[in-house]
């Protein structure tokens, strides 16, 4: 299981070069077992990064919201800031992948990060070359549906607005967009599973202290303790969490 990791400063953090030219991360949280993962992406057009040229799939979820600039898995939708992305195991996507500018996107991943890659795809959308569909579907939501489609709810046992983004219909684990309103404080001490934070603009203090400088990152195993969250100003969070939260 991942560590209990509490408002790390994202912006403060080294990029790392991943590879390929022009490619580099911050890593958030690991599951040193599984090798499950949370980073910030960037990807450097000024740094000779080129899109794949070729279409992919891999046999772990893949999972983004973009956090600035703009790119393409097929040349037609665009990632932009609040754009969210699904990919279930083994999920041809990469159909005609571009750039426009420098972009940032916050990844989850449910395993090492292999790449199988597909010469003449049967399709030019989302497919999936599992045997059986998986339970958890391809999803694409541009960032102006997410605003739009905000509704009434609760995180950790206060008001909030939300967009559900995707969620496994057997297990309650998904994703969500979160507006907390200035004022917003938690009042749930620990969950049966695990939640994940990732602030997306404002910024959430702990048990009094005021919120770090850049985004703010959380990790919640399991049972651990949450602590007194509360956020000061209106705050927007990209929310991930391993069973129902009540949402």
């Amino acid at each position: 299981m991942r560590p209990r990791i509490v408002n790390l400063d994202v912006d403060s953090l080294e990029w790392k070069p991943l590879g390929p030219p022009g490619l580099y991360s911050r890593e958030l949280s690991r599951d040193p077992e599984t090798g499950a993962r949370t980073a910030l992406q960037r990807l450097s057009p000024a740094d000779r990064y080129e899109p794949p040229k070729v279409a992919h799939y891999h046999h772990t979820y893949e999972e983004i919201i973009g956090i600035s600039g703009c790119f393409s898995f097929d040349s037609r939708i665009w990632v932009t800031p609040g754009t969210y992305v699904f990919h279930p195991p083994e999920t041809v996507h990469g159909f005609k992948s571009a750039i426009r500018e420098e972009s940032t996107f916050l990844s989850r991943v449910g395993r090492d990060l292999d790449f199988n890659f597909v010469e003449q795809p049967e399709q030019d959308d989302l497919y999936c070359v599992a045997e059986t569909a998986p339970p958890r579907q391809p999803v694409v939501h541009k960032s102006e549906d997410n605003t739009a489609s905000m509704i009434p709810g609760e995180l950790l046992g206060d008001r909030v607005r939300a967009r559900i983004l995707s969620t496994h219909p057997e297990t309650g684990e998904g994703s969500a967009l979160v507006e907390l309103p200035a004022g917003w404080t938690s009042r749930t001490a620990h969950l049966g599973c695990y939640l994940e934070i990732f602030m997306m603009s404002g910024g959430i203090a702990v048990d009094g202290n005021a919120p770090v400088k850049g985004r703010g990152y959380f990790f919640f195993p399991p049972g651990s303790e949450i602590g007194k969250l509360c956020a000061n100003e209106p705050s927007l969070a990209y929310v991930n969490f391993g069973g129902d939260i009540g949402l």
